[in-house]
């Protein structure tokens, strides 16, 4: 296989929590404990999780907005950690982030022109017409009309919104997108257009894009690679056929189970569609009892093993 596009390599965020004066009583919260994964050119890499299992702190890790306590994350086999990392205006044109929330992510005092030209212009090395021409066919580009700029973002609606925060997103041509629930906030009527303009500039521009999600839905539709993530850690990983028809960790079980399925419904809340499988020796967590492991502790050893061509699930290693 290819080089990655990006890889990240055992990462680790650490915040120290609670305590009194000089640090006396206080504790370390493992938000990404050694967290390793790739995203190769032109696809979709899924993180999916509950809340507070540290998938938005890994993509804010990788928008460089949250410094890794240890690990690195290097794009095209350069490290964007550390001393040598690239400066803020470099890594812009690397990766870009679509926000969850279209209400709160554009400023209601700027018009649309101002926020799309506002990147151009801290770059520099544009003209006024050029900006204007740009800004003009990134509108164009996510299916709004240009002239419709010079409005504030109370006169759009949700959908018409995040529209423009994928436009903000791209203004720069970036080569990674990080989706961060794209349309968890969007009316269910608008979501799939939103999703099938995603998927349509993936393969126009050439994207790539890490998503962070919990529906489960989205992420079926979207990815091509699909990482589970709980309490810090990947517990399973792989293509997105696999992880889906073949779930094997117990958590990942019980994530795919929330998937509504309409033949149940119709014959009135049958037991788990998914088959039983027994899993390998060894799981870190019990698969009748995904107990809650403690963040603030060292998690016991383990590791990926692989239980497929592109698919690994966390075990304890062998006694």
């Amino acid at each position: 296989m290819t080089e990655p596009l990006l890889r990240i390599d055992s990462l680790h965020v650490h915040f120290p929590v609670g305590g009194k004066f000089f640090g006396r009583g206080r504790r370390i919260l493992r938000a990404v404990n050694g967290v390793s994964l790739d995203l190769h050119e032109g696809q979709c890499l899924s993180i999916v999780g509950e809340s507070g299992c540290g998938k938005s702190t890994t993509a804010l890790s990788v928008m460089g907005l949250q410094a890794p306590t240890s690990g690195d994350i290097l794009f095209r086999g350069k490290s964007l950690t550390g001393p040598d990392a690239p400066a803020r205006k470099d890594r812009a044109r690397i990766a870009q982030m679509v926000f969850q929330d279209p209400y709160a992510s554009l400023n209601p005092r700027q018009t649309v022109y101002s926020s799309l030209a506002g990147p151009l212009h801290l770059h520099g090395n544009r003209t006024r017409s050029e900006i204007d021409d740009r800004v003009a066919e990134m509108m164009r580009l996510v299916g709004l009309l240009p002239e419709h700029a010079r409005r504030y973002p109370h006169e759009f609606s949700g959908g018409q919104r995040q529209r423009i925060g994928i436009a903000r997103a791209l203004i720069l041509d970036p080569r990674i997108v990080v989706l961060d629930e794209p349309v968890s906030a969007l009316d269910v009527s608008i979501r799939a257009q939103i999703i099938n303009l995603l998927l349509d500039l993936q393969e126009k521009l050439s994207l790539s894009y890490i998503m962070i999600s919990h529906d489960l839905g989205v992420v079926e539709h979207m990815s091509d690679r699909v990482a589970v993530m709980y309490y810090g850690q990947i517990v399973e990983i792989g293509d997105w056929e696999p992880i889906f028809s073949r779930p094997t960790h117990p958590y990942t079980r019980k994530l795919i189970s929330t998937i509504p399925d309409p033949d149940a419904i119709l014959r009135k809340g049958a037991a788990e569609r998914l088959p039983e499988a027994p899993p390998p020796e060894g799981w870190r967590f019990h698969p009748e009892d995904v107990s809650t492991p403690d963040v603030y502790a060292e998690p016991a050893p383990s590791e990926l093993v692989q239980i497929g061509p592109d698919h690994r699930v966390r075990c304890r290693p062998a006694a």
